[in-house]
């Protein structure tokens, strides 16, 4: 509680118990001047000298606890005067607090709310951005249905065949003949292709077998596979199960298409199936 509410509080009882010193005090006034009268009235009846001494001791007295008593009354409306003086003077300054009270909450809540709309707009700016961002990004990193790793020495007999015979039957394909362009990073387009294509076809060679970088696409191809983020589909291109299990035992365990028993279309038909 404030200290103008308690001195609020403190002068309304005050005066309230003043009131009612005031109240007994009339009471007492009434009987002093009904006295006063009284005596008056024997005073003239009066038949005998003693009899008029004793009212007029009689009126003497009302009359004085009648002053009294109306002079103690005076102090009494001087006090309540006073203090309700002080109580218009506190009620005012409670009043002029509650209202500077009520202004602070309601600048605060406009504070809070002009807060929460600058943060709303700043959220929405920032999902605005971010989709931005993720709608170039989406858009600079195609998608492919396959990645074709293979040895350069395998294009013109089986690969090329295969990645045209693809594209016919309207699968995305990541083919370094038809995606890489002049001034393209090559590591990083061949990143971006592996990492974005549903499936990895590896033409497993003796040409493959013996390069370094389509092993190196093939390890980072089985990392990938182990996360889930592809499957890997061989195609065993005049090479034996032995040649494939000394190359990679993990791979020679894979069910494989082969060109010695499947035509390119085949083959083709068989992969896209899986799309």
């Amino acid at each position: 509680m404030s200290s103008y509410s308690s001195n609020i509080d403190r002068l309304q009882r005050e005066i309230a118990r003043l009131k009612a010193d005031d109240s007994r005090e009339m009471s007492k006034e009434k009987q002093a001047q009904s006295k006063a009268h009284k005596a008056q009235q024997a005073i003239s009846s009066a038949k005998s000298l003693s009899t008029q001494k004793s009212k007029m001791s009689e009126l003497e007295r009302a009359t004085r606890d009648g002053a009294a008593i109306g002079k103690k009354r005076a102090d009494i409306a001087k006090k309540i005067a006073d203090k309700a003086k002080q109580l218009s003077s506190y009620q005012a300054k409670q009043f002029k607090a509650d209202e500077q009270a009520v202004k602070k909450v309601a600048q605060e809540q406009k504070r809070l709310s002009d807060e929460r709309t600058k943060h709303e707009a700043f959220i929405k700016q920032s999902l605005s951005s971010m989709r931005t961002t993720a709608s170039a990004t989406m858009e600079a990193e195609e998608e492919y249905d396959f990645f074709i790793s293979h040895a350069s020495e395998d294009k013109e007999a089986f690969v090329q065949d295969l990645a045209a015979a693809l594209r016919d039957l309207g699968a995305k394909i990541f083919y370094d003949a038809y995606t890489l362009k002049v001034g393209d990073s090559l590591r990083r387009k061949i990143d971006q292709g592996l990492a974005n294509s549903k499936f990895d076809i590896v033409v497993l060679s003796e040409h493959f077998f013996s390069k370094q970088w389509p092993a190196r696409e093939l390890d980072g191809l089985t990392a990938m596979e182990i996360g889930g983020q592809t499957r890997i589909l061989p195609i065993w291109h005049k090479v034996s199960y032995d040649e494939v299990r000394r190359f990679s035992p993990s791979l020679a365990d894979k069910v494989a298409l082969n060109t010695s028993l499947k035509s390119v279309e085949e083959i083709a038909k068989e992969l896209h199936s899986l799309i």
